[in-house]
C-alpha cells in the first residue's frame, strides 16, 4: 500500500514538473497572460501586494501557510491603508518556510512554487504559493523506555495510553516534542523534580515511516526547600512568602511553582514574577522568586455602551497595598440610563485563615427598569476560602434598605407581594465554585460549576424571608481544528419562608437579553403585566455557541439560546422554554472582548421585535 502511494506521487512529481516546463514556455512565448517570474519584475517599482492566494494544500490549513509566510496582504477590514509593500526577496524565502512547515507536519516530500500575478495597469500584484505535499510519513512505532522508581500497573498503563503520538498517526513535530513534555509533567507533578527525558527519532522518507524512542529516568522522590526572594523594595518580603503555594519539605510539585507565580501576580503588586527551581542534583529543590515591583495605586476611567444600558462610564480609584500587607482599598463610580452606582471595598488577605480573605463592602445605588425603580443601600462582608486551586467557597452577608417604587398600579392590585415599598433586607450567600481543565488537553478542555444557597430574613431579621438555590454550570471544549463549542446551564429557584407570602420585583428571576436569551429584549421572558415583565421564582436558562477566529483578533460565532421563568417555586419549565438563535462577532480588545451579536426570537410574543442587537463589553459566557 506504501509503494502504491510512493509510486502515485512520484507520477505526479512528474506530471508536474512537465506541468511547470509548459508553463515556462507559455511565459517565454507571451508575457501578457499577466505571469510574471520573481526576477522579471522590475525592482525600480514599488510594487503592493493585494491578495495572497494558496493552492494545492490538503491536509495543513492554508492559516497555518500564511502564518509562517512574511508576505501578507492588507486585512480585509484595514480597507482604509494603503496596500502592504510587496519585496520579491522575502516572497522568495517564503517558499523555505512552508516547505519547514510541511516537514514538520509530517510531509518531507512536499514541493512548493510561486508565482506572481501582474496586471496589465498598475502596480498591485496578486502572489501566488502552490503546495503539493506529496505523502505523509506515518509513525510505526513509539518506543518509551521507564527506569529508576517504578510506576504502579495501572498509573503506568494510563500515561503510556494518553501520549499524544501513536503508530499509525502522521510524524508531526510538535506530537513528537509534546510526548516529551507530557513524561516530565507527569514525573514532575509525582515528586520526580530531576527527571530527564532522552528523546530520538528516526525517520525513512524512502518508506515514509517513522519511529520514536524516548528513555525516562526519574531519579529521586524530592521535596522543597529553601525559599529565596529577590527584587523585593516597597513590598515587605513576609508578604511574598505568604503568596508562595507550598511548604518546606513537602513532596514537588511543579504546579506549585505556577500557583506560587499566579498568587503573587494576583496581588497587582509586581510588573513581573518568576519562580524558578535553584541549580542542583540534590532531592531537596531551593526555588527562587525574582519580583519586579510596580505602582501600588490604580486610577481608571472608562467610558462603554451596550444596547440595554446605553451609554455608560465609569471611574475607579483603588490601593492594592493600602497600609502595607497586601491590603486592599478602592472605590467605583458608575452611571448609565440603566443604573448608577457608587460602590467602596476594602480587603484583608489571609484572614481570618491562611487560606482566605475578608473583604468589606458598601454600596448605593439606583436601578431603573420598565417595571419598577429601585434605590438600594447596601453593606456587607464577605470571606472567600481557597479550599484548592480549584475549588473556592464562600460565605457573604448583606444588609440593604430598599426602595421601591414607580411600580404599576395593576403589579400592586393583583399581587401585593411583589410591590412592597420600603424594607430592610439581611441575608447570607454560602457558595462553592469549581473550575476544571484537562491537564492531558489543555486548554482543548475546561469547565466550571457553581453553586449557592442564600436565605434571607428569619434568625437574620428584615422585612423580607426566602431562601433561594442557584445552580450554574459552564463548559469549553476544543471540536476540530480551531472550531470550539461553549456551553451554559443555569437553573434557580427561590422560596418565600416565614411571614413573607411572595418575593419581591427586585429579587425574582429574569430572562431575556444580553448574557441571558439573545434575540429577546431585556427581561422580555416570562410573566408580565400590563405588558411589564414581573420575573418569577423559577429560572431555567442555556445556552451553545460554536466559536471560529476569523482573522487576527477576531472570532465568529454562532448560538443557541433558550431560557424561561414560572411564577411557582420548583417549576422548572423544560417543557415552555423560549428559543433564541443568531450569530455575532467578537473582537479581542486590550480592555477586553468586545461582543456583537444578531439575535433572532423563535417564538416572539406580543410587541417583542423579531431582532435584536446585543453589543457589550466582556464575554458573553
Amino acid at each position: 500500500m506504501r509503494s502504491s502511494s510512493w509510486s502515485r506521487w512520484r507520477g505526479r512529481r512528474a506530471a508536474r514538473w512537465l506541468r511547470n516546463a509548459l508553463l515556462l514556455v507559455l511565459f517565454l512565448i507571451g508575457r501578457d497572460a499577466g505571469a510574471e517570474a520573481l526576477d522579471a519584475l522590475d525592482p525600480t517599482r514599488d510594487w503592493r501586494v493585494r491578495h495572497v492566494r494558496i493552492a494545492g494544500n490538503q491536509a495543513i490549513p492554508t492559516r497555518r501557510l500564511r502564518d509562517v509566510m512574511v508576505t501578507r496582504a492588507r486585512p480585509w477590514y484595514k480597507f482604509w491603508r494603503s496596500h502592504a509593500s510587496f519585496d520579491p526577496v522575502a516572497f522568495g524565502t517564503d517558499l523555505g518556510r512552508i516547505e519547514d512547515l510541511c516537514r514538520r507536519n509530517g510531509y518531507y516530500h512536499a514541493l512548493v512554487d510561486q508565482d506572481v500575478e501582474v496586471p496589465a495597469g498598475g502596480d498591485v500584484v496578486t502572489a501566488v504559493v502552490d503546495v503539493e505535499e506529496g505523502p505523509p510519513v506515518q509513525v510505526v512505532n513509539v518506543d518509551v523506555g521507564l527506569s529508576g522508581v517504578a510506576l504502579e500497573p495501572r498509573e503506568r498503563e494510563r500515561l503510556l495510553d494518553e501520549l499524544p503520538l501513536k503508530p499509525g498517526a502522521i510524524f508531526t513535530e510538535e506530537a513528537y516534542n509534546a510526548v516529551a513534555v507530557r513524561l516530565r509533567t507527569f514525573y514532575r507533578e509525582r515528586g520526580h523534580a530531576r527527571v530527564t527525558v532522552a528523546k530520538r527519532a528516526t525517520v525513512d522518507v524512502h518508506t515514509n515511516t517513522a519511529t520514536a524512542v524516548y528513555r525516562v529516568e526519574s531519579g529521586p522522590e524530592c521535596v522543597f526547600g529553601e525559599v529565596r526572594v529577590e527584587g523585593a523594595e516597597k513590598v515587605a518580603e513576609p508578604v511574598i512568602r505568604r503568596e508562595v503555594a507550598f511548604t518546606r519539605d513537602r513532596l514537588f510539585e511543579a504546579s506549585r511553582l505556577d500557583y506560587t507565580r499566579d498568587n503573587l501576580l494576583a496581588l497587582k503588586l509586581f510588573r513581573t514574577v518568576s519562580v524558578h527551581e535553584e541549580p542542583g542534583v540534590e532531592p531537596r529543590v531551593d526555588v527562587l522568586v525574582r519580583v519586579k515591583e510596580q505602582p501600588p495605586r490604580e486610577v481608571g476611567f472608562g467610558v462603554g455602551f451596550d444596547t440595554e444600558e446605553g451609554l455608560r462610564g465609569s471611574a475607579n480609584w483603588r490601593h492594592w497595598n493600602f497600609l502595607g500587607g497586601a491590603r486592599q482599598l478602592g472605590a467605583k463610580v458608575k452611571a448609565s440610563f440603566l443604573e448608577q452606582a457608587i460602590a467602596a471595598d476594602f480587603l484583608q488577605p489571609h484572614f481570618p485563615v491562611a487560606e482566605s480573605r475578608t473583604a468589606i463592602l458598601f454600596g448605593q445605588a439606583r436601578q431603573e427598569e420598565d417595571t419598577f425603580t429601585l434605590d438600594r443601600t447596601r453593606v456587607g462582608p464577605r470571606i472567600d476560602f481557597q479550599v484548592t486551586p480549584a475549588l473556592t467557597a464562600y460565605v457573604s452577608h448583606r444588609y440593604e434598605y430598599d426602595a421601591l417604587s414607580d411600580v404599576d398600579d395593576a403589579i400592586e392590585a393583583r399581587l401585593p407581594g411583589l410591590a412592597p415599598g420600603d424594607g430592610y433586607l439581611s441575608g447570607l450567600a454560602l457558595g462553592l465554585q469549581w473550575k476544571g481543565t484537562d491537564a492531558v488537553k489543555k486548554p482543548a478542555q475546561e469547565w466550571a460549576t457553581l453553586v449557592s444557597v442564600e436565605p434571607a430574613g428569619g434568625f437574620l431579621g428584615g422585612d423580607f424571608e426566602f431562601v433561594r438555590l442557584t445552580w450554574e454550570g459552564r463548559a469549553y471544549r476544543r471540536l476540530l481544528g480551531r472550531l470550539a463549542g461553549a456551553s451554559r446551564l443555569r437553573l434557580g429557584a427561590v422560596e418565600p419562608v416565614g411571614s413573607s407570602e411572595e418575593i419581591p420585583l427586585f429579587e425574582r428571576f429574569y430572562s431575556g437579553g444580553i448574557n441571558s436569551v439573545r434575540g429577546y429584549g431585556r427581561r422580555r421572558i416570562g410573566p408580565r403585566i400590563n405588558d411589564n415583565p414581573i420575573g418569577g421564582r423559577t429560572l431555567v436558562e442555556m445556552s451553545v455557541e460554536l466559536r471560529h477566529p476569523v482573522r487576527d483578533h477576531f472570532t465568529g460565532v454562532v448560538f443557541l439560546d433558550a431560557g424561561q421563568v414560572t411564577l411557582d417555586s420548583y417549576d422548572f419549565p423544560l417543557d415552555d422554554l423560549r428559543y433564541g438563535t443568531g450569530f455575532g462577532v467578537r473582537y479581542d480588545s486590550r480592555v477586553g472582548p468586545i461582543s456583537f451579536d444578531l439575535g433572532f426570537p423563535v417564538q416572539p410574543t406580543g410587541d417583542d421585535q423579531h431582532w435584536q442587537v446585543h453589543v457589550s463589553l466582556g464575554s458573553t459566557f
